[in-house]
């Protein structure tokens, strides 16, 4: 049984922040404890905490290494990564019984920080959300599950942002209890692809592109990528 869980994530980003608001709403973590991992002690989400009774932990965020006693002392069961730009060192995971992910692309597709962005310029059919076991390899653990959303040529980048955020918090409840009971994800398999980043000038110019394409009946163009077949 996981009483306690630790959600790591930046002081001053969206993701979590409505990640937090809409667990609250639902009020579906009553019977746990959450405490947030953070890497300064100003910031949107530290306000949100501190006006919702959620403790604030702040931890180094070039050697979060260097936290672990002090993260060990608030003996949590469970970490859930939504919204750290670094790889996590397996130190770090050891302290925990479990610990998952929050992905904004369906994996294996869409690797990659700020998923959202090359979605957005690429303009696929549908995008989601995965929720993973975290490993010493950027979004590769098993899968525990994927939302997926239909992609409207009518949304902004920070609409399909908020609304990959709100479906991470509806995906996340039973997730965890999945992870209580004992699931242990299915395994990635297909074709991965990471997305290297875009500048907002290069996200724009190339979703502006592919609307022409669609208009007139060419084929898109793919933002920059590494793809290879996972075994």
């Amino acid at each position: 049984m996981i009483k306690k869980i630790h959600m790591l994530g930046l002081a001053s980003v969206l993701k979590p922040k409505i990640v937090l608001e809409v667990l609250h709403d639902m009020n579906v973590f009553q019977s746990k404890e959450i405490e947030y991992l953070t890497n300064e002690d100003t910031g949107l989400v530290v306000d949100y905490c501190k006006a919702n009774n959620i403790n604030v932990i702040t931890v180094n965020h070039k050697n979060i290494n260097a936290s672990i006693e002090d993260v060990k002392t608030r003996s949590a069961d469970m970490l859930i990564c939504v919204g750290w730009n670094k790889k996590l060192p397996d130190e770090f995971m050891a302290i925990y019984k479990k610990c998952i992910n929050c992905h904004g692309g369906l994996l294996p597709d869409y690797r990659g920080n700020r998923a959202y962005m090359p979605l957005y310029a690429n303009i696929p059919e549908e995008y989601g959300v995965t929720i993973h076991y975290m490993t010493s390899e950027f979004d590769d653990g098993n899968i525990i599950m994927q939302g997926k959303l239909k992609l409207f040529l009518e949304e902004t980048p920070l609409i399909i942002h908020r609304r990959l955020c709100e479906l991470t918090a509806f995906l996340l409840p039973e997730s965890v209890r999945l992870v209580e009971s004992g699931f242990e994800g299915i395994r990635q398999t297909g074709r991965a692809r990471y997305f290297t980043s875009l500048t907002r000038e290069e996200m724009e110019a190339m979703r502006q592109q592919n609307i022409d394409n669609i208009r007139n009946g060419l084929p898109k163009k793919v933002a920059p990528h590494k793809a290879w077949n996972l075994l």
